[in-house]
């Protein structure tokens, strides 16, 4: 037991079972990602650039925080961290899950207390803006489906992969979005063009990223009997698919930021680079890898994400 988990358990008792499977690793992950769509709000954006530029202050204003701390809480803590508990409650891991080592035990009520804390995410969704809100709804019933018992999404091989590109990619870069719109003033705005492109190009890294989450947990999902995306396919050609749509990705990301000058375009090209390349070498040696070497390259992909994301906003705001 790690010295984190030890203090946290001295103050918080047995509720910080709770706390572990609301997995806050990956809150800054997810954070990262919800403020990509925030910034690339043309509200924000705009007012950010007219900020910066003389003479005179911008008549925008994209500084409401509260708006977006609201949606931090709906989106993040509530919806992300509510899913992740939710699929823990039903799966009963015992082996690592990404963003948590040796899970525990998951406690008796935590799907009940996973499934109220989405719902409890759809009030500080509705005081961001009623579009918000009906995201975040979609994206609940999305979590419900996809792991329980009665439907189990999850469990359908291709399904499971569509509903990760809809929620995680797509979704939270919507998100993002109209967070920054309502924060700007403007809570009816619904993106268009190359805001919809952006969350397109997201939704289908993200699935390419998907399969490389799938890849590390293999024996153990084909010993439980588990049908995931990287059983039904196999290690090698889940990469495949991983490459595949990373081409449709880098083709949408273009399109979103296509009135990009030369060194933004460089800058973006060169990190979509540099992820192919990662997942042409892992998947070259994807047969010979241990599980523990599989979950070392998924977290590298996070950091490869992480550049792409830097990419956009550099191309952005340049």
């Amino acid at each position: 037991m790690t010295r984190a988990r030890r203090w946290g358990r001295r103050l918080l008792g047995p509720a910080f079972d709770y706390l572990l499977f609301l997995r806050p690793r990956q809150w800054p992950i997810l954070t990262a990602q919800l403020a990509v769509g925030v910034l690339a709000a043309p509200a924000v954006h705009d007012a950010l650039v007219a900020s910066l530029a003389p003479p005179g202050p911008s008549s925008a204003d994209p500084a409401r925080p509260a708006v977006l701390l609201l949606a931090w809480l709906a989106w993040v803590l509530c919806l992300n961290g509510g899913t992740l508990a939710f699929n823990s409650a039903h799966d009963r891991d015992e082996e690592d899950i990404a963003y948590l080592r040796a899970p525990p035990a998951p406690p008796s009520r935590l799907a009940a207390f996973s499934l109220g804390l989405m719902a409890a995410g759809l009030i500080p969704a509705l005081l961001v803006s009623p579009r918000f809100a009906a995201v975040t709804a979609a994206c609940i019933l999305l979590s419900v489906v996809y792991s329980h018992p009665a439907t189990r999404w999850k469990g359908v091989p291709g399904l499971d992969l569509a509903v990760n590109m809809v929620g995680y990619g797509a979704g939270t870069t919507l998100a993002g979005l109209l967070a920054g719109q309502a924060a700007a003033g403007l809570p009816d705005a619904w993106p268009r063009g190359s805001g919809l492109m952006l969350a397109g190009g997201f939704a289908l890294l993200f699935g390419s990223f998907y399969p490389m989450t799938q890849l590390y947990q293999i024996e153990a999902d084909r010993a439980r009997g588990d049908r995931t995306l990287a059983t039904a396919l196999g290690a090698t050609r889940s990469l495949d698919l991983a490459l595949l749509l990373a081409v449709g990705a880098s083709a949408l990301l273009f399109g979103a930021l296509g009135h990009l000058r030369a060194v933004p375009q460089l800058v973006l090209g060169l990190t979509l680079a540099m992820w192919f390349l990662a997942a042409a070498a892992w998947r070259l040696r994807a047969r010979r890898l241990t599980p523990r070497q599989h979950e070392a390259r998924m977290y590298t992909a996070l950091i490869l994400w992480a550049s792409i994301d830097a990419a956009v906003l550099i191309g952005l705001y340049a």
